[in-house]
Protein backbone atom coordinates (compact mmCIF):
# COMPACT_ATOMS: atom_id res chain seq x y z
CA UNK A 1 0.00 0.00 0.00
CA UNK A 2 2.88 2.39 0.77
CA UNK A 3 4.19 2.05 -2.79
CA UNK A 4 0.81 2.83 -4.33
CA UNK A 5 -0.82 5.32 -2.00
CA UNK A 6 1.93 6.55 0.30
CA UNK A 7 4.58 9.20 -0.23
CA UNK A 8 8.21 8.79 -1.23
CA UNK A 9 9.27 9.89 2.24
CA UNK A 10 6.97 7.25 3.78
CA UNK A 11 8.80 4.55 1.84
CA UNK A 12 12.27 5.97 2.53
CA UNK A 13 11.59 6.35 6.24
CA UNK A 14 10.42 2.74 6.36
CA UNK A 15 13.22 1.08 4.38
CA UNK A 16 16.10 3.62 4.57
CA UNK A 17 15.51 5.32 7.91
CA UNK A 18 19.08 6.41 8.76
CA UNK A 19 19.27 9.92 7.29
CA UNK A 20 23.05 10.03 7.52
CA UNK A 21 23.99 6.49 6.56
CA UNK A 22 21.36 6.31 3.80
CA UNK A 23 21.68 9.93 2.65
CA UNK A 24 22.86 9.18 -0.89
CA UNK A 25 20.18 6.56 -1.49
CA UNK A 26 17.46 8.75 -0.01
CA UNK A 27 18.46 11.61 -2.29
CA UNK A 28 18.69 9.50 -5.44
CA UNK A 29 15.43 7.66 -4.77
CA UNK A 30 13.69 11.00 -4.26
CA UNK A 31 14.81 12.34 -7.64
CA UNK A 32 14.01 9.03 -9.35
CA UNK A 33 10.40 9.49 -8.26
CA UNK A 34 9.66 13.20 -8.42
CA UNK A 35 11.29 13.93 -11.79
CA UNK A 36 8.13 12.44 -13.33
CA UNK A 37 5.75 14.34 -11.03
CA UNK A 38 4.61 17.79 -10.06
CA UNK A 39 4.50 16.76 -6.42
CA UNK A 40 6.96 16.85 -3.58
CA UNK A 41 8.31 13.62 -2.07
CA UNK A 42 6.09 14.07 1.00
CA UNK A 43 2.93 14.26 -1.13
CA UNK A 44 0.64 11.23 -0.68
CA UNK A 45 0.65 9.09 -3.82
CA UNK A 46 4.13 10.11 -4.92
CA UNK A 47 5.55 6.68 -4.07
CA UNK A 48 3.83 5.16 -7.10
CA UNK A 49 6.29 7.01 -9.33
CA UNK A 50 9.16 5.54 -7.29
CA UNK A 51 7.82 2.04 -7.92
CA UNK A 52 7.67 2.79 -11.65
CA UNK A 53 11.20 4.19 -11.65
CA UNK A 54 12.61 1.13 -9.91
CA UNK A 55 11.11 -1.23 -12.46
CA UNK A 56 13.71 -2.62 -14.89
CA UNK A 57 13.52 -5.56 -17.34
CA UNK A 58 13.77 -8.79 -15.35
CA UNK A 59 15.36 -6.79 -12.54
CA UNK A 60 18.52 -6.41 -14.65
CA UNK A 61 19.78 -2.82 -14.77
CA UNK A 62 22.50 -3.90 -17.24
CA UNK A 63 19.80 -3.99 -19.92
CA UNK A 64 19.53 -0.20 -19.68
CA UNK A 65 22.10 1.37 -22.01
CA UNK A 66 23.34 4.73 -23.24
CA UNK A 67 23.74 4.77 -27.00
CA UNK A 68 26.89 5.83 -28.76
CA UNK A 69 25.96 8.88 -30.80
CA UNK A 70 23.12 9.77 -28.45
CA UNK A 71 19.42 9.12 -28.84
CA UNK A 72 19.62 10.72 -32.29
CA UNK A 73 21.48 7.61 -33.43
CA UNK A 74 18.46 5.53 -32.46
CA UNK A 75 15.95 7.71 -34.29
CA UNK A 76 18.19 7.75 -37.37
CA UNK A 77 18.35 3.96 -37.32
CA UNK A 78 14.56 3.71 -37.02
CA UNK A 79 14.10 6.10 -39.94
CA UNK A 80 16.47 4.05 -42.07
CA UNK A 81 14.64 0.88 -41.10
CA UNK A 82 11.28 2.37 -42.08
CA UNK A 83 12.60 3.67 -45.40
CA UNK A 84 14.21 0.32 -46.21
CA UNK A 85 10.72 -1.19 -46.05
CA UNK A 86 9.22 1.41 -48.39
CA UNK A 87 8.13 3.94 -45.79
CA UNK A 88 8.56 7.71 -46.02
CA UNK A 89 9.63 10.05 -43.22
CA UNK A 90 8.45 13.65 -43.50
CA UNK A 91 10.22 16.17 -41.30
CA UNK A 92 8.82 19.61 -40.46
CA UNK A 93 5.38 18.41 -41.52
CA UNK A 94 2.93 19.08 -38.72
CA UNK A 95 -0.34 17.16 -38.72
CA UNK A 96 -3.21 19.38 -37.59
CA UNK A 97 -6.25 17.16 -38.13
CA UNK A 98 -7.22 13.50 -38.26
CA UNK A 99 -10.09 13.06 -40.72
CA UNK A 100 -12.94 10.58 -40.28
CA UNK A 101 -15.60 9.14 -42.57
CA UNK A 102 -18.41 10.26 -40.27
CA UNK A 103 -19.51 13.62 -38.91
CA UNK A 104 -21.15 12.01 -35.88
CA UNK A 105 -19.87 9.94 -32.97
CA UNK A 106 -17.30 7.30 -33.84
CA UNK A 107 -16.42 6.53 -37.43
CA UNK A 108 -13.23 5.41 -39.13
CA UNK A 109 -9.99 7.20 -39.86
CA UNK A 110 -9.61 8.12 -43.52
CA UNK A 111 -6.75 10.63 -43.69
CA UNK A 112 -4.65 13.26 -41.94
CA UNK A 113 -4.34 16.91 -42.89
CA UNK A 114 -1.06 18.79 -42.51
CA UNK A 115 -0.47 22.37 -41.48
CA UNK A 116 0.28 23.16 -45.11
CA UNK A 117 -3.17 21.94 -46.16
CA UNK A 118 -2.11 18.64 -47.72
CA UNK A 119 -4.41 15.66 -47.17
CA UNK A 120 -2.77 12.24 -46.89
CA UNK A 121 -4.97 9.16 -47.11
CA UNK A 122 -4.44 6.97 -44.07
CA UNK A 123 -6.78 4.13 -43.11
CA UNK A 124 -4.59 3.57 -40.03
CA UNK A 125 -3.11 6.33 -37.86
CA UNK A 126 -0.76 5.59 -34.96
CA UNK A 127 -0.27 8.74 -32.92
CA UNK A 128 3.05 9.37 -31.19
CA UNK A 129 1.94 12.62 -29.57
CA UNK A 130 0.24 13.01 -26.20
CA UNK A 131 -3.10 11.15 -26.04
CA UNK A 132 -5.08 14.25 -25.02
CA UNK A 133 -3.52 16.31 -27.81
CA UNK A 134 -4.46 13.57 -30.28
CA UNK A 135 -8.08 13.27 -29.24
CA UNK A 136 -8.97 16.78 -28.14
CA UNK A 137 -7.00 18.84 -30.66
CA UNK A 138 -6.95 16.79 -33.87
CA UNK A 139 -10.37 15.18 -34.04
CA UNK A 140 -13.80 16.71 -34.53
CA UNK A 141 -15.28 16.97 -30.99
CA UNK A 142 -18.55 15.49 -32.27
CA UNK A 143 -16.74 12.22 -32.99
CA UNK A 144 -16.03 11.52 -29.32
CA UNK A 145 -18.39 11.23 -26.34
CA UNK A 146 -18.05 14.07 -23.84
CA UNK A 147 -16.91 11.77 -21.03
CA UNK A 148 -13.93 10.59 -23.09
CA UNK A 149 -12.89 14.10 -24.08
CA UNK A 150 -13.23 15.28 -20.48
CA UNK A 151 -11.14 12.43 -19.08
CA UNK A 152 -8.28 13.14 -21.45
CA UNK A 153 -8.55 16.87 -20.75
CA UNK A 154 -7.83 16.13 -17.06
CA UNK A 155 -4.40 14.58 -17.75
CA UNK A 156 -1.81 16.33 -15.58
CA UNK A 157 1.01 17.84 -17.68
CA UNK A 158 2.68 20.24 -15.24
CA UNK A 159 6.36 20.05 -16.19
CA UNK A 160 8.57 21.87 -13.67
CA UNK A 161 12.25 21.54 -14.55
CA UNK A 162 15.17 23.17 -16.27
CA UNK A 163 17.25 21.50 -18.99
CA UNK A 164 20.65 22.98 -19.84
CA UNK A 165 23.21 22.03 -22.49
CA UNK A 166 26.86 23.05 -22.37
CA UNK A 167 29.81 23.16 -24.74
CA UNK A 168 32.87 22.86 -22.49
CA UNK A 169 36.51 23.71 -23.09
CA UNK A 170 37.49 20.92 -20.71
CA UNK A 171 35.88 18.30 -18.50
CA UNK A 172 34.86 19.26 -14.97
CA UNK A 173 37.51 18.56 -12.34
CA UNK A 174 35.87 17.65 -9.07
CA UNK A 175 37.61 18.68 -5.87
CA UNK A 176 37.99 16.67 -2.65
CA UNK A 177 36.25 14.65 -1.41
CA UNK A 178 34.67 13.94 -4.81
CA UNK A 179 37.80 13.11 -6.84
CA UNK A 180 36.30 9.74 -7.84
CA UNK A 181 33.91 11.67 -10.09
CA UNK A 182 36.84 12.64 -12.32
CA UNK A 183 36.91 9.13 -13.76
CA UNK A 184 35.37 9.30 -17.26
CA UNK A 185 33.06 6.37 -16.53
CA UNK A 186 31.66 8.20 -13.51
CA UNK A 187 30.79 11.29 -15.54
CA UNK A 188 28.15 9.53 -17.62
CA UNK A 189 25.66 10.62 -14.97
CA UNK A 190 26.34 12.50 -11.74
CA UNK A 191 23.58 13.19 -9.25
CA UNK A 192 24.02 16.31 -7.12
CA UNK A 193 21.08 15.68 -4.87
CA UNK A 194 19.37 17.29 -1.92
CA UNK A 195 17.63 15.58 0.98
CA UNK A 196 13.98 14.57 0.56
CA UNK A 197 13.05 17.28 3.04
CA UNK A 198 14.90 19.93 1.02
CA UNK A 199 13.30 18.74 -2.22
CA UNK A 200 9.87 18.99 -0.59
CA UNK A 201 10.56 22.57 0.51
CA UNK A 202 11.88 23.46 -2.95
CA UNK A 203 8.67 22.17 -4.52
CA UNK A 204 6.55 24.16 -2.10
CA UNK A 205 8.64 27.28 -2.85
CA UNK A 206 8.35 26.62 -6.59
CA UNK A 207 4.56 26.64 -6.33
CA UNK A 208 4.81 30.17 -4.94
CA UNK A 209 6.98 31.29 -7.86
CA UNK A 210 10.27 31.03 -5.95
CA UNK A 211 13.35 29.71 -7.77
CA UNK A 212 15.09 26.98 -5.71
CA UNK A 213 18.14 28.38 -3.93
CA UNK A 214 20.00 25.06 -4.21
CA UNK A 215 18.29 23.00 -6.94
CA UNK A 216 18.64 19.27 -7.31
CA UNK A 217 20.83 18.62 -10.39
CA UNK A 218 21.65 15.63 -12.58
CA UNK A 219 24.78 16.31 -14.67
CA UNK A 220 25.76 14.20 -17.67
CA UNK A 221 28.94 14.44 -19.75
CA UNK A 222 28.32 11.92 -22.55
CA UNK A 223 31.42 12.96 -24.51
CA UNK A 224 33.61 11.33 -21.85
CA UNK A 225 32.55 7.93 -23.16
CA UNK A 226 31.47 8.98 -26.65
CA UNK A 227 34.20 11.39 -27.92
CA UNK A 228 32.52 11.98 -31.29
CA UNK A 229 29.91 14.14 -29.55
CA UNK A 230 32.41 17.01 -29.20
CA UNK A 231 35.54 18.33 -30.96
CA UNK A 232 38.84 16.80 -29.85
CA UNK A 233 39.71 17.89 -26.33
CA UNK A 234 36.31 19.51 -25.76
CA UNK A 235 33.21 18.15 -24.07
CA UNK A 236 29.43 18.22 -24.30
CA UNK A 237 27.41 18.23 -21.10
CA UNK A 238 23.81 18.55 -20.01
CA UNK A 239 22.15 19.31 -16.69
CA UNK A 240 18.61 18.59 -15.55
CA UNK A 241 17.31 20.43 -12.49
CA UNK A 242 14.17 20.62 -10.33
CA UNK A 243 11.93 22.68 -9.77
CA UNK A 244 11.34 25.50 -12.25
CA UNK A 245 8.46 27.74 -11.09
CA UNK A 246 5.36 27.51 -13.29
CA UNK A 247 2.95 29.07 -10.79
CA UNK A 248 3.02 32.05 -8.45
CA UNK A 249 2.93 34.80 -11.07
CA UNK A 250 5.08 33.13 -13.71
CA UNK A 251 2.30 33.73 -16.25
CA UNK A 252 2.17 37.47 -15.54
CA UNK A 253 4.43 38.22 -18.48
CA UNK A 254 7.63 37.23 -20.30
CA UNK A 255 9.77 39.28 -17.91
CA UNK A 256 9.10 37.21 -14.79
CA UNK A 257 9.43 33.91 -16.62
CA UNK A 258 12.62 34.92 -18.40
CA UNK A 259 14.19 36.21 -15.20
CA UNK A 260 13.38 32.96 -13.40
CA UNK A 261 15.01 31.02 -16.24
CA UNK A 262 18.23 33.06 -16.02
CA UNK A 263 18.27 32.92 -12.23
CA UNK A 264 17.76 29.18 -11.98
CA UNK A 265 20.25 28.50 -14.77
CA UNK A 266 22.92 30.41 -12.88
CA UNK A 267 22.14 28.52 -9.68
CA UNK A 268 22.62 25.24 -11.52
CA UNK A 269 26.00 26.45 -12.79
CA UNK A 270 26.94 27.67 -9.31
CA UNK A 271 26.06 24.35 -7.71
CA UNK A 272 28.16 22.34 -10.16
CA UNK A 273 31.04 24.81 -9.81
CA UNK A 274 31.06 24.44 -6.01
CA UNK A 275 32.01 20.79 -6.53
CA UNK A 276 34.03 21.19 -9.74
CA UNK A 277 35.70 24.63 -9.45
CA UNK A 278 36.73 24.83 -13.12
CA UNK A 279 33.22 24.24 -14.45
CA UNK A 280 31.89 27.76 -14.99
CA UNK A 281 35.17 29.02 -16.49
CA UNK A 282 35.19 26.08 -18.93
CA UNK A 283 31.79 26.95 -20.46
CA UNK A 284 32.22 28.00 -24.10
CA UNK A 285 28.49 28.43 -24.58
CA UNK A 286 25.30 27.08 -23.13
CA UNK A 287 21.56 27.08 -23.71
CA UNK A 288 18.71 26.76 -21.25
CA UNK A 289 15.28 25.25 -21.83
CA UNK A 290 12.21 25.49 -19.62
CA UNK A 291 8.98 23.47 -19.88
CA UNK A 292 7.56 26.23 -22.06
CA UNK A 293 10.42 25.85 -24.56
CA UNK A 294 10.17 22.07 -24.56
CA UNK A 295 6.43 22.25 -25.14
CA UNK A 296 6.90 24.43 -28.22
CA UNK A 297 9.81 22.42 -29.65
CA UNK A 298 8.36 18.95 -29.14
CA UNK A 299 4.61 19.53 -28.98
CA UNK A 300 4.52 18.16 -25.44
CA UNK A 301 1.65 19.71 -23.45
CA UNK A 302 3.02 21.69 -20.53
CA UNK A 303 6.54 20.65 -21.53
CA UNK A 304 5.68 17.27 -20.00
CA UNK A 305 8.12 14.73 -21.46
CA UNK A 306 6.04 11.96 -19.85
CA UNK A 307 2.96 12.92 -21.94
CA UNK A 308 1.13 12.42 -18.64
CA UNK A 309 2.87 12.66 -15.26
CA UNK A 310 3.25 9.48 -13.23
CA UNK A 311 0.63 10.33 -10.63
CA UNK A 312 -0.99 7.25 -9.10
CA UNK A 313 -4.14 8.01 -11.11
CA UNK A 314 -2.14 8.14 -14.37
CA UNK A 315 -0.25 4.83 -14.33
CA UNK A 316 -1.07 1.16 -14.80
CA UNK A 317 -4.75 0.66 -15.64
CA UNK A 318 -5.20 4.43 -15.39
CA UNK A 319 -2.93 5.05 -18.38
CA UNK A 320 -4.43 4.59 -21.85
CA UNK A 321 -3.49 1.78 -24.18
CA UNK A 322 -3.63 1.75 -28.00
CA UNK A 323 -7.43 2.04 -28.00
CA UNK A 324 -7.82 4.20 -24.91
CA UNK A 325 -8.56 3.49 -21.28
CA UNK A 326 -9.72 0.13 -19.96
CA UNK A 327 -13.50 0.12 -20.03
CA UNK A 328 -13.58 3.36 -22.02
CA UNK A 329 -12.32 2.60 -25.54
CA UNK A 330 -11.97 5.20 -28.26
CA UNK A 331 -14.90 4.64 -30.68
CA UNK A 332 -12.84 5.41 -33.79
CA UNK A 333 -11.65 2.57 -36.02
CA UNK A 334 -8.14 2.79 -37.39
CA UNK A 335 -6.83 5.16 -34.70
CA UNK A 336 -4.21 3.92 -32.22
CA UNK A 337 -2.38 5.71 -29.42
CA UNK A 338 1.33 4.93 -29.14
CA UNK A 339 3.08 7.76 -27.30
CA UNK A 340 4.90 8.01 -23.97
CA UNK A 341 1.53 8.94 -22.45
CA UNK A 342 0.32 5.37 -22.95
CA UNK A 343 0.82 2.29 -20.80
CA UNK A 344 4.46 1.25 -20.89
CA UNK A 345 5.63 4.87 -21.00
CA UNK A 346 7.29 7.19 -20.39
CA UNK A 347 10.91 6.53 -21.20
CA UNK A 348 12.47 4.97 -24.27
CA UNK A 349 10.81 1.61 -23.71
CA UNK A 350 9.19 1.09 -27.16
CA UNK A 351 6.28 -0.49 -25.29
CA UNK A 352 3.53 2.02 -26.25
CA UNK A 353 4.50 1.92 -29.93
CA UNK A 354 4.87 -1.86 -29.88
CA UNK A 355 1.43 -2.23 -28.32
CA UNK A 356 -0.11 0.14 -30.87
CA UNK A 357 1.48 -1.72 -33.78
CA UNK A 358 0.34 -5.08 -32.45
CA UNK A 359 -3.20 -3.80 -31.96
CA UNK A 360 -3.33 -2.42 -35.51
CA UNK A 361 -2.06 -5.70 -36.98
CA UNK A 362 -4.55 -7.70 -34.91
CA UNK A 363 -7.42 -5.57 -36.20
CA UNK A 364 -6.18 -6.25 -39.74
CA UNK A 365 -6.19 -9.98 -39.02
CA UNK A 366 -2.42 -10.30 -39.22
Amino acid sequence: DDMLFGSVTDVLDRYLPDREKHAALRGSMTVLAVNTLYRGPATPGSAAALAFGLGVPDGDTMQMKKLRGGIGALTSHLCELLESHGGEVRLRTKVTEILLDSSGSGGRVTAVRTEGGETLSAPIVVSGIAPDATLNEMIDPAALPADIRERYARIDHRGSYLQMHFALDEAPRFAAPYEALNEPAMQASIGIFCTPEEVQQQWEDCRRGIVPADPTVVLQIPSQNDPDLAPAGKHAASAFALWFPIEGGMDSGPGAYGQAKVEMGQRVIDKITRLAPNFEASIIRHTTFTPRHMGVMFGAPGGDYCHGLLNANQIGPNRPGPKGYLGQPIPIEGLYLGSAGCHGGPGITFIPGYNAGRAALADLGR
